[in-house]
């Protein structure tokens, strides 16, 4: 029996046993066809995405908003913290693996840095979705658990920028510029962000290209720029995110395999954003003398 079957078969369970409820069984109802359609689907279209958050949501007789907003909360800080502390381990376990994996083409390497923070992510998943599946855990708990894996990942999403910025030649050390990296990067994998010719446009700001690969932004401006993108990168990435954490509320076990491709899968998203960024921030023929900072 497939993926979808169970999927589809779990939410109709789930339906019928709510039929008691006619509010749960009205939010039921819409969810049911996502399942019946594929998970996958559902969260590629943007309003599948949002339909699917607010069923589940019904479902659970959850507040998206502040679901939302706690995500959301923690992000930038995730983010700083992961700039703060783990810049330099992160340069270091890129070398590890160059070193390692010296079989590999740049390229190659880049690719393998990505799927190591994906299957990461995927056990770091499947592990905090665990309280779904216990008798009683209860829903706070389960939905802290979500939260709190969403910003690890924010953090492990840092890091995974950081060791491809080392590989194409960047100072890691360089705390502002590669905190505005990182976020520009996790606002192209959101949609927040995109390049458009020689800018990168968020909202209605206009990053030009040249200044990013010259590394001529001065901290302060950096720190400017990066405060001034972040607030909606981060809404955006929030909202995304939170239909992640909802659908950790799936019956049965198949909450920790839901996590676990999900997490999977959005940080292998995001990976592939960030090569394409540094392939036109710090393109990967130039990375051995890279003139930026």
């Amino acid at each position: 029996m497939g993926l979808k079957t169970k999927l589809f078969q779990s939410g109709m369970n789930a339906a019928v046993q709510a039929a008691q409820s006619p509010k749960t069984y009205a939010a039921a109802a819409q969810f049911a066809p996502f399942l019946k359609n594929g998970v996958t689907g559902a969260m590629l279209r943007g309003s599948s995405r949002n339909a699917t958050v607010e069923a589940v949501a019904g479902v659970a007789e959850l507040g998206v908003h502040p679901l939302v907003e706690r995500i959301g909360a923690g992000m930038l800080t995730a983010i700083d913290f992961a700039v703060g502390q783990f810049a330099s381990s992160a340069a270091v376990r890129a070398d590890v693996t160059r070193v390692v994996r010296n079989e590999l083409d740049e390229r190659a390497l880049e690719r393998q840095v990505v799927r190591d923070a994906a299957w990461k992510g995927a056990a770091r998943g499947a592990v905090s979705a665990i309280p779904a599946v216990i008798p009683a855990a209860g829903t706070a708990i389960e939905l802290a658990t979500a939260v709190a894996d969403q910003l690890v990942r924010t953090v492990a999403e840092a890091r995974m920028v950081l060791a491809l910025a080392h590989l194409r030649g960047l100072d890691v050390q360089q705390v502002e510029l590669r905190r505005l990296d990182i976020l520009l990067v996790l606002g192209l994998s959101a949609g927040a962000a995109e390049i458009d010719g020689d800018i990168i446009r968020v909202q209605d700001l206009e990053i030009s290209i040249a200044e990013l690969q010259s590394g001529s932004i001065p901290p302060e401006a950096a720190l400017a720029l990066g405060t001034a993108v972040g607030t909606d990168i981060v809404a955006s990435i929030a909202k995304r995110r939170t239909a992640g954490v909802l659908l950790r509320l799936l019956p049965g076990g198949m909450s920790v395999v839901v996590a676990a491709w999900y997490d999977w899968r959005a940080t292998g998203n995001t990976g592939k954003h960030a090569v394409e960024y540094f392939d036109v921030v710090a393109p990967l023929t130039d990375a051995s003398q890279s003139a930026r900072p």
